[in-house]
């Protein structure tokens, strides 16, 4: 089974989808960021440059972690990805109109992965500012990432209901850290429990 994150910019996909890929025990796939992307990515994303470029670059390590996680997945393993096509299609309104045709031809790469569950998440951008606040990215702009988080998370709220098994959940109060937040998830999005690792009392 092949579940995929998605949500705006600093509302926790990364947290959740190793906290749940710890708990299932049958890996996760994150997007990576500052340190794993070509530097010249960051840069571009920063300034609004070549859009087409940007969602190409983030399509092609998609396609690369469903190629790979193709070959793990089957009867009874849950797989987590940080992406799918719905999230190529949200940030296109990050960029103005005239790359807009462009950009989904490049979206239509995530045609092919088809994840059997996604998650949306979301969340009040008081409760991001939070949460990117308390990280302290030094390429991060708090400002510029709440507002672009208000634009991609409406555009994943518009989305979601177009995609087939989506749900969308708000994270706000939900701490992915603690397993009240974890069995949240995992039940609101109608996934297969996990099997606990046994913890005996010896001696």
């Amino acid at each position: 089974m092949r579940v995929a994150i998605v949500g705006g910019p600093g509302v926790g996909k990364s947290t959740l989808l190793r906290q749940l890929g710890d708990l299932y025990h049958n890996g996760s796939y994150g997007e990576g960021e500052k340190g794993v992307w070509d530097p010249r990515v960051l840069e571009d994303i920063e300034a609004g440059r070549n859009p087409v470029g940007v969602t190409a670059y983030f399509a092609r390590l998609y396609d690369a972690n469903y190629r790979d996680a193709g070959r793990g997945d089957g009867p009874g393993r849950v797989v987590f990805f940080e992406g799918a096509r719905i999230t190529l299609e949200a940030h296109i309104a990050e960029y103005p109109p005239e790359h807009h045709a462009e950009l989904r031809k490049v979206a239509a790469i995530g045609d092919a992965w088809s994840p059997d569950k996604v998650i949306v998440l979301t969340s009040s951008s008081d409760t991001v500012e939070k949460h990117i606040r308390r990280r302290n990215r030094p390429n991060e702009s708090a400002e510029r990432m709440v507002e672009r988080f208000r634009l991609i998370d409406g555009e994943f709220r518009r989305l979601a209901s177009l995609y087939p098994n989506t749900v969308v959940i708000d994270r706000d109060r939900m701490e992915f850290h603690e397993r009240d937040g974890l069995m949240h998830v995992i039940q609101v999005a109608g996934l297969p429990m996990f099997h606990e690792i046994p913890y005996d009392t010896i001696g």
